[in-house]
């Protein structure tokens, strides 16, 4: 026997996260004359177009109408494989079926380890994706990286160490808690306030006790230039920083000599200084040094490619032209963007 969920339409229109349950009718009771069109355009964005009836007439929801005053909508329950529109659960519910016993043998044999680095994989396509203003391609990338979680998830459960209700339930404590100004007395009148607020009750809530331990937490596997910039943060919060830009460049002239004279033994050391210097330099400047990075590679790679063209059309091989040559051709290309 199917289930029948009933929700009430100012239920539904006030809901920001409704879903019907799997494999359940729907019921929305209490739909006005007024509020009809803004239901029937909720649920065509959570269930899609289907079947449906309205006072005893059945038609698509689509072309449904108000049937008087005060009057009740009804759809009844839908094959998963029928689906037009899809619910955080129902992913949760492929990525069972995927690992089942006669489920896909890929998806099986994957652990915890043997997919991690997708998960970076993901995270940097979705960046770029966004570096791009890629709006199709965003939702696609922001899709693949809530799998990532949602894979770990169901494969916790599968070896009885956490479920999904587990993940949700600690990530929705977390962002009540370290948001004090919201949810709590804490007063914050800007996002400078609000970013303090979040800092403070992060600490609290990791137990940190001081700024080297802030430090000691953030991830070693992140790219070494976002945790050297977040590591700076940490010391600025407590004043030991550079009063200016201009102060911090010249430190990076004093690293930039150490390194040209280092020895062997000492060069990677020197090395990492000067790049330790450069990037407190944009983060005085408030520049991300990953993204700044980034663009300046793409940028590279752009104008090199027009370069081995250019150079490509005149006969001139690279490899034998010379840097006088090549440097003249990527002038001109620079010139001219």
């Amino acid at each position: 026997m199917t289930d029948n969920y009933i929700v009430s339409a100012s239920s539904l229109l006030t809901n920001r996260a409704f879903s019907v349950p799997d494999g359940a009718s729907l019921t929305v009771s209490g739909i006005t004359k007024e509020s009809f069109p803004e239901v029937k355009s909720k649920l065509l964005h959570i269930l899609g177009n289907g079947p449906c009836e309205v006072a005893g007439r059945q038609t698509l929801l689509t072309q449904a109408e108000s049937a008087g005053e005060v009057c009740d909508l009804f759809i009844p329950a839908t094959d998963f494989l029928q689906k037009q529109r899809f619910g955080f659960y129902d992913l949760i519910y492929i990525i069972h079926r995927l690992r089942d016993e006669d489920g896909c043998e890929w998806d099986k044999a994957q652990t915890h380890e043997s997919i991690r680095s997708n998960a970076v994989e993901e995270a940097y396509e979705l960046v770029e994706a966004i570096n791009n203003h890629d709006l199709d391609n965003m939702r696609e990338e922001t899709g693949d990286v809530l799998l990532q979680g949602a894979f770990h998830a169901v494969m916790a459960e599968g070896a009885g160490e956490y479920d999904i209700s587990d993940v949700i339930s600690e990530l929705c404590k977390k962002l009540i808690f370290r948001h004090p100004h919201v949810f709590g007395e804490v007063k914050a009148n800007n996002a400078e306030e609000a970013l303090a607020a979040w800092e403070k009750a992060k600490m609290a809530e990791k137990k940190q006790r001081n700024v080297t331990e802030r430090m000691t937490h953030v991830a070693e596997t992140l790219p070494q230039s976002m945790r050297a910039y977040k590591v700076q943060k940490y010391a600025a919060g407590v004043g030991f920083d550079f009063a200016t830009a201009e102060q911090s460049a010249e430190k990076v002239t004093e690293e930039l000599k150490e390194f040209l004279s280092a020895s062997e033994e000492e060069k990677e050391t020197e090395g990492g200084d000067l790049l330790f210097a450069a990037i407190n330099t944009l983060r005085k400047r408030k520049v991300e040094p990953e993204m700044a990075l980034l663009r300046s590679v793409d940028k590279f790679v752009r104008r090199f490619s027009e370069v081995e063209k250019r150079a490509t059309e005149k006969g001139v091989e690279l490899k034998t032209a010379g840097l006088d040559v090549l440097e003249e051709i990527y002038q001109q290309v620079k010139r001219e963007e």
